[in-house]
């Protein structure tokens, strides 16, 4: 079974960058635990460097990395400096770590994320600079996803839906690497019978199923519940009888 190391940036009293009321350790932990969930339903085994609170040196996450003994390690990040688009770190080596940072970036592409391009970064020693990526014994890379001082970039990765999306854009250029094939979601099975159950809000579908199966409630003769139509006295009334069973 392969396994997977994800570190997740700053954490704690260590907010990372600031920006537009975002903090980067919140936005890499939501970002870091939807790549984990996702690798995880590919059977794949995932440590993460945090699930919360604060997070750990990059000296102690290279240790804890090479203990762990991955295939392939990350690190997630959100940038500061009023860029546009996302990057991604890897060895000056090239190998497997480049194709990782590759597959990462085409995936995020591909949720609609600019791209910067692949990066590699030299200490005054001609070495890789980043320890995460110097001194991990898998193949590593950094991941900076977005620019949190820079709101229009910041706009895909501002809602908990778009950085479950983004963390799962990550997961699929782990995939790739691995050669894991991806394995779509099971769409949910519909609660309803009715035809325009998209048009019901999320909160109120298991109410609709309810009174739908008690006859309490029917939706027209068309088989459409129409959730967002007033309902008359009669109706009221109709409902009402047939709750107090009269």
């Amino acid at each position: 079974m392969s396994k997977v190391y994800l570190g997740i940036g700053h954490g704690g009293a260590d907010s990372g960058a600031v920006g537009n009321d975002f903090e980067e350790k919140d936005l890499a932990l939501a970002i870091g635990l939807a790549c984990r969930d996702e690798l995880q339903r590919h059977g794949i085994t995932v440590m993460t460097s945090r699930t919360g609170g604060t997070d750990k040196t990059v000296a102690a996450k290279v240790k804890e990395c090479n203990t762990f003994a991955p295939a392939l390690a990350a690190d997630i990040h959100i940038n500061a400096g009023g860029g546009d688009g996302a990057e991604v770190y890897h060895t000056k080596n090239g190998g497997k770590g480049e194709t990782l940072a590759a597959n990462i970036l085409d995936a995020i592409k591909e949720i609609g994320q600019n791209s910067r391009g692949l990066k590699t970064k030299i200490n005054s020693s001609g070495k890789d600079y980043f320890a995460f990526i110097r001194d991990t014994a898998a193949p590593a890379v950094i991941v900076e996803c977005a620019f949190i001082d820079n709101k229009s970039d910041l706009a895909i990765i501002d809602t908990a839906a778009e950085q479950k999306a983004f963390g799962k854009a990550i997961a699929k250029g782990f995939l790739r690497t691995l050669g894991i094939a991806y394995k779509e979601e099971e769409t949910e099975v519909a609660k309803t019978k009715f035809k325009d159950e998209s048009e019901i809000p999320s909160w109120a579908l298991d109410s609709v199923k309810k009174v739908f199966d008690e006859g309490i409630m029917i939706g027209d003769d068309k088989g459409y519940f129409n959730p967002n139509e007033n309902v008359t006295r009669a109706e009221l009334a109709v409902a009402l009888a047939k709750i107090a069973k009269l």
